[in-house]
């Protein structure tokens, strides 16, 4: 029996199962509680001939858990053949590979496969296949935090010398020239207080900037608001870039303190702040569709969303200095 058999076999034109979650960069607990769950949910409601693709996002990469060949039969073609190389031309075998795939999305990421058990073992073991399931899935977790941080250091990098240019530059003009050129008073003593407000929110900017410039180009395009929120699949990345810019501007200034008790401090935030930003940027979807609104610019949906989110982590951090 060839692959095309063995494949057409194992799913009988049945309708893929799909599901899907967005991993938290930095709670292991809560990621394999729903990797559990949804794994589970599967395996009690359908057999180990049900096509599936779990998808788990996160802020720059995704990972897919999968039947090898579900989406390129030319994958299980080879894999049977390396299989008759090892084992001789004999070899036969029903079980379908069960893989796991970590998609960075950054320039130079490539695409990693593993495999880890067949879709019949899942099934028949369950228990002994979540935690060898588990522990691929936490080392791709990890590869994308460690793209997150990068990420995060390259903007408090540049923030660092934005500040000293803010800093110079302020510090040169007397209190009413100030004045004059921002339309209100900072003193001297506050000076470079403002200067590092002024150097977080343009780094904020570029983060809110480059998610805007995304959803306008890749998700919105040509297209009114109502029809691309109508369309599941823009709907979804939309929420997953939300996600991501916000996970963005969190760990930009969670990473510039190093200050345990204000670490603390804002991941004890950290659950409150996402819930109403997800809530508010929702809120203002649904008034883009009811009011019909033609032109939709996504740099000022996100800056509405995220410029206060920013605003509040700041005075989190002023409130525990102060």
């Amino acid at each position: 029996m060839d692959a095309q058999d063995k494949l057409n076999r194992q799913y009988e034109n049945k309708s893929i199962y799909t599901a899907g979650f967005y991993a938290d960069p930095d709670n292991n607990l809560a990621n394999r509680k729903k990797l559990f769950d949804t794994l589970k949910s599967l395996v009690m409601n359908q057999d180990a001939s049900t096509p599936f693709s779990l998808q788990i996002m996160m802020t720059n990469s995704e990972i897919n858990i999968m039947p090898l060949g579900l989406l390129d039969l030319n994958e299980l073609k080879e894999y049977e053949k390396k299989q008759r190389e090892i084992h001789g031309l004999d070899w036969h075998s029903d079980e379908i590979p069960l893989i796991i795939q970590y998609s960075p999305h950054t320039e130079d990421g490539k695409v990693v496969k593993k495999t880890v058990c067949s879709t019949q073992k899942l099934f028949a073991d369950f228990n002994t296949q979540i935690e060898n399931i588990w522990q691929t899935v936490k080392d791709f977790l990890n590869d994308n935090f460690a793209i997150l941080s990068a990420i995060v250091k390259d903007l408090i990098a540049d923030k660092n010398d934005v500040q000293k240019e803010y800093y110079t530059t302020f510090s040169k003009m007397s209190a009413a020239e100030r004045e004059e050129k921002l339309g209100f008073t900072v003193d001297t003593a506050e000076v470079e207080q403002f200067s590092e407000y002024m150097a977080n929110m343009h780094e904020v900017q570029a983060i809110v900037l480059s998610a805007g410039s995304f959803a306008n180009h890749e998700l919105l395009g040509k297209n009114s608001f109502s029809e691309m929120i109508s369309d599941n699949v823009r709907r979804s990345t939309l929420f997953w870039v939300l996600d991501n810019t916000f996970y963005e501007i969190y760990y930009y200034f969670y990473n510039s303190n190093e200050n345990s008790k204000l670490r603390k401090r804002l991941n004890h935030q950290r659950e409150n702040l996402i819930v109403n930003m997800r809530n508010d940027a929702f809120h203002r979807a649904q008034e883009l569709v009811e009011k019909q609104q033609k032109k939709v610019d996504f740099n000022e949906y996100f800056s509405d969303i995220f410029i206060p989110v920013a605003e509040q982590i700041v005075a989190e951090i002023n409130k525990f200095k102060d």
